[in-house]
């Protein structure tokens, strides 16, 4: 369907076949295929981005923060050792809470290559995976949330500079987290899912709804009962027509719930419901439908002339 309106159609039996026509057999109206393919295909594709958001918010990126949580531990013990000469239990942090608020009273960034700078970005990185128990995250001795046993400082350390050195020497260093990774992950996550289980949602109750058409009387019926004809019809609004939207006013005195309001019909959803207003559109005001089909036939012959016009002439023999 184009934003083209289509009461410039031609064919003379636009409501059904011949036969249901002629029989006054009511119609029924059916959901789009092609609507009803593209919402499953947004669905599917935005519950495939909630599926990622949540396996990067609940997975990826802690794995990556602990990664690089884990690098600012090697540094701050590395930085310990060599300020005080020797490490012990005292390299263990107890309460990380007190500790960060103390570090950023004391401004400790100010110096990025300080003892207290490579501390709090240690404390940091933790707080953003959700790792401020210091039992199990920077106390020492401690059994360590990644399921390894931290006996000792000196024993922590020679494992962390094995584990983030290479065989020549050279320091690896992750990608460390930003404040907003893991909340824009959670933030994909509800969006993607949400937004795909409501267009589900919405596939099903379009699918429950059923327009109903005598092809005699021309005859609509409503999902909820109601009905009007061409004969309660006080005016087509079609300035909607081109987002497949169409206002059907219905005149006070119908006999009906429906005297002196707006019906707005979803040409797009259901088929073929636009045929069907078209068709009811033609018996109520014909001289408005006679002028607009002039005017569609009209404008498609000024389409054709210049590509006529342009056509060679074949030669005769």
């Amino acid at each position: 369907m184009t934003d083209t309106p289509q009461n410039s159609r031609t064919d003379q039996n636009p409501i059904g076949t011949s036969q249901n026509a002629a029989s006054g057999t009511p119609l029924r109206s059916k959901v789009s295929q092609k609507w009803s393919l593209r919402m499953v295909l947004i669905s599917v594709v935005l519950i495939g981005f909630g599926a990622w958001g949540l396996f990067d918010a609940t997975y990826a990126y802690p794995n990556r923060g602990s990664q690089a949580a884990e690098w600012f531990e090697y540094q701050y013990l590395d930085q310990y050792k060599a300020k005080h000469g020797v490490l012990d239990s005292r390299a263990g942090i107890s309460d990380i809470p007190a500790a960060r608020a103390d570090l950023t009273r004391r401004a400790a960034l100010s110096d990025p290559n300080s003892l207290d700078a490579t501390e709090q970005r240690w404390l940091d990185s933790l707080a953003l995976i959700g790792k401020t128990d210091a039992a199990t995250a920077t106390a020492i001795p401690r059994d360590d949330f990644r399921g390894v046993r931290v006996a000792d400082a000196n024993a922590r350390y020679a494992e962390l500079a094995k584990h983030w050195n290479t065989s020549s020497g050279a320091a690896r260093s992750p990608s460390p987290l930003s404040t907003f990774d893991i909340p824009v992950q959670w933030v994909i996550t509800f969006a993607g899912f949400g937004i795909g289980l409501y267009l589900i949602l919405l596939i099903v109750r379009v699918r429950s709804k059923v327009f109903t058409f005598d092809p005699i009387t021309q005859r609509l019926t409503l999902p909820g009962g109601s009905s009007f004809a061409p004969s309660d019809i006080d005016d087509v609004d079609k300035r909607r027509w081109h987002k497949l939207f169409v206002d059907i006013r219905i005149k006070p005195g119908h006999a009906g719930n429906l005297a002196g309001k707006v019906i707005p019909l979803d040409l797009l959803r259901y088929e073929p419901v636009e045929d069907w207003v078209l068709a009811m559109e033609r018996t109520a005001f014909p001289d408005r439908a006679a002028k607009e089909e002039a005017e569609a036939a009209a404008a498609a012959n000024a389409e054709a002339a210049p590509a006529s016009a342009g056509e060679p002439e074949t030669p005769q023999a």
